[in-house]
């Protein structure tokens, strides 16, 4: 009898496994989105979006005759860039596309508009990485601070941080990593959310609301990572590019979260395969706000311009958070009668300060850094008195001096 020499093909389930892969969610989170009718003709990609004016009510002294204060408009704007090109590519060859089961759809495109969509959403979650944050709080469920253990007492702190940039009670969200989650997912005070008015993309992630604040697990955030913020903290821009005339065909394909992009598909006579190439152009920017003095007037640098910083969200420190303080005392040794000092706040230094400068001198110096607003000074004359630094959020802060005369004169910040 003879052998047979046939050997079974292998056979392909009719449902496909699902695969493990994170949630999309960021960039349905945020609200100021920005698209091809914005960027065509602008200069260098950026879209540049003129604020309101602020103006603060003043009072003239009852039946007094002093001169009124004439206030100018505070002009500003702020700009989204368009600097991104995302793409995936795949090749086909004959031999793939002629003997193997490929469902087009399923098996190309719709995965790389997901990978496309994957590297969008790390976009907009890197414009809140590298922002330079007005605001700070500590969420560390080991400390002997009542307030920074307490997620609940976390989100009242931060809520008052919020209201005092005036953010709408609306769109306010807590986005947490994973051991952030699990720290606040055991909290006696978390209430369950309905979250039907919520964006659809969210939903799967809500761990719950905590101190005002609707809590989002989002897989894009690091594990200890998290950040309290507005929906209108984001800008982000996203244009589907047009389609070469020398493709073989193409169009714009809808990929969910705001995220418009085009697939294209030709033929490389030179290798013999079919190509199918999915792209967007995509940008995310930290939208500023002007910065308004205690008697509410628009805070303006040395060259008279706005001075504008980030105050729609608040980054979170989860764990012990190093040596970072919210106040520190300013010390001058060694009598000098001369010379300067700066002062360092999260890496970003002053300009040199006179070594006898007032409060007010050196408050101002500190609150033109970059990520600092509202720090304020208190203490006696320098350099004979030691001052206090108040800082609206946790932070590192070094002092360095250049000082002339007296015995070996130094400053520290302790």
């Amino acid at each position: 009898m003879a052998e047979n020499i046939f050997v079974k093909g292998q056979k392909l389930a009719a449902t496909a496994l699902s695969l493990l892969r994170k949630q999309v969610k960021a960039p349905g989170l945020f609200t100021f989105k920005f698209g091809i009718a914005d960027f065509k003709g602008a200069e260098g990609d950026v879209v540049n979006i003129k604020r309101p004016a602020v103006l603060v009510a003043r009072e003239k002294p009852w039946r007094g005759d002093d001169a009124i204060v004439v206030d100018r408009l505070a002009n500003s704007k702020i700009q989204v860039k368009l600097n991104r090109h995302i793409y995936s590519a795949v090749a086909l060859s004959p031999e793939e596309e002629t003997l193997d089961e490929i469902n087009y759809v399923r098996d190309v495109q719709a995965p790389q508009v997901q990978a496309v969509l994957d590297f969008f959403e790390n976009i907009v979650v890197g414009a809140l990485r590298v922002a330079a944050f007005v605001f700070g709080v500590t969420f560390n469920v080991d400390s002997t601070n009542p307030v920074e253990k307490d997620a609940r007492k976390v989100a009242v702190r931060a809520r008052k941080l919020a209201q005092k940039a005036h953010w709408p009670l609306t769109g306010r969200y807590w986005l947490v990593g994973a051991d952030v989650s699990e720290a606040i997912a055991t909290h006696d005070k978390l209430l369950e959310v309905d979250a039907a008015g919520l964006p659809e993309a969210l939903r799967e992630g809500v761990v719950g609301r905590l101190g005002g604040w609707t809590i989002v697990e989002l897989d894009a955030l690091g594990d200890t990572e998290s950040y309290f913020v507005h929906e209108t903290a984001i800008g982000i821009a996203t244009v589907a590019p047009a389609v070469p005339n020398g493709v073989a065909k193409g169009g714009g394909v809808a990929a969910g979260q705001g995220l418009a992009v085009t697939q294209l598909w030709d033929y490389d006579s030179d290798h013999l395969k079919d190509r199918s190439i999915v792209h967007a152009f995509a940008g995310a920017t930290a939208v500023l706000d002007p910065e308004q003095a205690p008697d509410g007037s628009i805070v303006r640098d040395e060259n008279d311009e706005v001075v504008l910083k980030f105050q729609r969200a608040i980054k979170v420190t989860f764990g012990a958070g190093g040596s970072e303080k919210p106040t520190y005392t300013l010390t001058i040794t060694g009598a000098p009668t001369g010379g300067t000092f700066t002062i360092t706040i999260d890496g970003e230094t002053t300009d040199p300060i006179a070594y006898n400068a007032s409060n007010a001198d050196i408050a101002k110096e500190l609150n033109e850094l970059d990520g600092v607003s509202g720090a304020t000074v208190t203490g006696g004359t320098f350099p004979g008195n030691a001052k206090t630094i108040t800082l609206a959020e946790r932070a590192t802060v070094a002092a360095a001096g250049s000082f002339t005369g007296g015995t070996s004169p130094a400053i520290t910040a302790a």
